[in-house]
C-alpha cells in the first residue's frame, strides 16, 4: 500500500504528463471551493491539443457551447502546460477584447506562479523582467503573448497561435464584422507564426453565423476539426489518442454540469437561430431557416 507522499509522487506524475488531470487541477486553483465535474469532452479536447503539442496536427478548429471550460483549456491550461514542458516555447493568444485576452493570460501566469506547478515544473520560472498582463516570459525565453482582434501584436511570434472566441455574438451578425475578424486573421494573426511548417494554430469559438471565422477556415479546408454540440444530432464516433467516445442520439453534451432542463431553457431564451448556433455548432444559413428536429428532441 502507497504511503501518502506515494499516492502524492503518483498524482504529480498524472498531472505533469497528462493534460486532463493538468486541467482539472487548473479549474480547482482558478476556482477554489468549486467542484469540477470531469467529463469525456475534457479528457478529449486534452488529446487533440497534447497532439498539437507534439506537432501531430498543425491546424485544429474546436466548436463548443458556451461554459463548457473551452478557456479554461485552451487558453488557460494548455499554454501552461506547454511552458511546463518547453520552457522556450512561444504562444500568442488573441480574443476579440484585449481584456478578455488578458484575464486568460492573468489565470495562466496564476497557474504558473502556483506552489504546485513549480514543483511539478522545477525547470520553468518566470522572468521578473518581463511578467505583466498581457506579456510574460520564462527565463527560458519563453513567451505567453495576449492580443485582440483590434490590438497590435508588431514585433511579435508565437510557435502556437490560439484564437479563442476570435469574434463576438454582435459582431457576427454583420457582415462587415465578419469579413474584418476573418481578414485579421489571415493577414495578421496567421502571419504571427514563427514556423510557418511546424507552427500550430487551434481556433475555439462557439459557432455564431454560416460565415463567422470557424465557418470561412472550415470552407478552406485543410483543419482538423473537433465538433461539440450540446445535444447529439446523430450517432457518432469520436476518437483521438487514447480517447473513444460513442454519442448516442440526443445525448447530451455534459448533463452534469448542463442538464435537460437547461437546455431547454436556453432554446426558449435564445431562439432556435442563436441555439442552432451556440449551443448545436451548425448555424443556419442565409438561404435556408430549416431547423432540423432532432436538435429539439424533449428530454
Amino acid at each position: 500500500m502507497l504511503s501518502e507522499q506515494g499516492l502524492r509522487r503518483v498524482r504529480d506524475q498524472l498531472v505533469r504528463e497528462e493534460l486532463a488531470a493538468f486541467m482539472a487541477r487548473c479549474f480547482a486553483t482558478l476556482n477554489p471551493g468549486a467542484r469540477f465535474m470531469p467529463n469525456w469532452h475534457i479528457e478529449l479536447i486534452a488529446e487533440y491539443l497534447q497532439a498539437c503539442g507534439r506537432g501531430e496536427l498543425t491546424r485544429l478548429i474546436i466548436n463548443m457551447p458556451p461554459r463548457s471550460l473551452k478557456s479554461l483549456c485552451v487558453s488557460v491550461a494548455w499554454p501552461a502546460f506547454l511552458l511546463g514542458h518547453a520552457p522556450e516555447r512561444r504562444v500568442m493568444a488573441a480574443s476579440y477584447a484585449q481584456g478578455l485576452s488578458n484575464q486568460h493570460s492573468n489565470d495562466c501566469r496564476h497557474v504558473m506562479q502556483s506552489e504546485w506547478y513549480r514543483r511539478l515544473f522545477p525547470d520553468t520560472r518566470l522572468c521578473r523582467e518581463q511578467n505583466e498582463k498581457h506579456k510574460f516570459a520564462t527565463t527560458a525565453h519563453g513567451v505567453r503573448f495576449a492580443t485582440s482582434v483590434s490590438g497590435t501584436a508588431t514585433g511579435e511570434g508565437g510557435d502556437v497561435l490560439i484564437a479563442d472566441d476570435a469574434i463576438n455574438p454582435l459582431q457576427a451578425m454583420s457582415a462587415a464584422g465578419r469579413e474584418a475578424v476573418n481578414g485579421w486573421f489571415d493577414h495578421t494573426f496567421a502571419t504571427r507564426l514563427n514556423d510557418k511548417k511546424r507552427g500550430v494554430i487551434v481556433v475555439v469559438m462557439q459557432r455564431l453565423h454560416a460565415e463567422d471565422l470557424s465557418g470561412y477556415l472550415l470552407e478552406k479546408g485543410g483543419w482538423e476539426h473537433l465538433c461539440l454540440p450540446a445535444v447529439a444530432p446523430a450517432r457518432s464516433v469520436l476518437m483521438c489518442g487514447r480517447v473513444r467516445k460513442v454519442r448516442r442520439k440526443g445525448e447530451l453534451l455534459h448533463a452534469k454540469r448542463e442538464n435537460g432542463a437547461m437546455i431547454e431553457r436556453a432554446k426558449r431564451e435564445l431562439g432556435s437561430a442563436h441555439f442552432a448556433a451556440q449551443y448545436q455548432q451548425a448555424p443556419l444559413t442565409t438561404q435556408s431557416s430549416m431547423v432540423q428536429l432532432e436538435w429539439f428532441t424533449r428530454f
